[in-house]
């Protein structure tokens, strides 16, 4: 039961880093989209909605 209890929690850990690595990619592609001439709401969606991710991920990480 302990194993159990010890897989489920780093798949969770997983998927928190997980989080985090595709809110830091939205981020750099919201950047790379504003200086390459991709418009500034497609920049500040996709750089707002990497770092609501980045955040969400770290909050979780911190409560479990």
């Amino acid at each position: 039961m302990e194993d159990e209890q010890r897989l489920g929690r780093g798949r969770y850990l997983a998927y928190q880093i997980i989080g985090i690595v595709v809110g830091l990619a939205l981020v750099a592609f919201g950047v790379v989209a504003f200086f390459a001439g991709g418009g500034p709401f497609v920049a500040a969606i996709a750089a707002i909605g990497g770092t609501l991710a980045v955040i969400v991920s770290i909050v979780d990480m911190v409560r479990s």
